[in-house]
């Protein structure tokens, strides 16, 4: 029985590709006078920003990372409020899991303040119960540590939670915690790349659809009387 959702933030409960891309763009022409291509950017989200730096950069030196990390930091906090956009039906669909008694935790490769901060621009702060950033774990996406901190915290074993996301990341990290994994098809990932490499259990095409597919879940947990 399925009594948690795992969320990923960034493009699965809100929109913020377009700051994403923005911050991406600007760190990278001001550090090093080159502008990556936009999908090169959004197939590095949700991954730890460390890492994405380094592999539009190709730069490993920490030292460069650290100043490429904090032209990264100024700018997004900066846009971060006048660029985050609401995902249409998330709302209505964290007011309807919290009805159905849902545990709500977030995984995010942001950090806490920034995340603390989406959430409270769209007004998701009093549906989500626990959260999981960045530094709170010592690998992140998609290993599958952040996605067990997760369920700790929810007071869940993995197979009672649904990793919801929409990046290959978020599916490796909830498939290797052991969690029944969902992608979005609203993604603006490459969704056969997500097929593939992320192997979701489950796709769902918008966010209410997350609603029936509980309902064919606790359908499928539930022993017929007929046999």
């Amino acid at each position: 029985m399925i009594k948690g959702i795992l969320f990923d933030f960034d493009g699965t409960l809100a929109n913020t590709i377009d700051l994403i891309v923005a911050t991406f763009e600007h760190t990278c022409v001001t550090a090093l006078g080159l502008k990556p291509d936009r999908q090169r950017i959004i197939d590095t989200i949700g991954l730890p920003l460390g890492d994405a730096l380094e592999l539009l950069s190709g730069i490993h030196e920490q030292q460069r990372i650290l100043e490429l990390r904090q032209i990264y930091g100024a700018f997004n906090a900066a846009n971060h409020d006048t660029m985050i956009k609401p995902i249409p039906g998330v709302a209505e669909l964290l007011v309807q899991l919290k009805q159905r008694d849902l545990k709500l935790a977030v995984v995010t490769s942001k950090k806490a303040y920034m995340l603390e901060r989406g959430m409270q621009c769209l007004g998701m702060l009093p549906y989500i119960d626990e959260t999981v950033s960045v530094l709170d774990t010592e690998r992140g996406k998609p290993a599958p540590d952040p996605m067990l901190l997760a369920c700790q915290r929810l007071g869940l074993t993995p197979g009672e939670c649904l990793c919801v996301g929409d990046s290959p990341f978020d599916m490796q990290s909830g498939n290797a915690a052991g969690c029944v994994t969902v992608a979005v098809e609203y993604t603006q990932l490459d969704w056969q790349s997500l097929l593939e490499q992320g192997k979701p259990d489950y796709t769902i095409s918008q966010p209410l659809d997350l609603l029936q597919l509980l309902d064919k879940l606790a359908a499928l947990a539930t022993p017929n009387d007929n046999n």
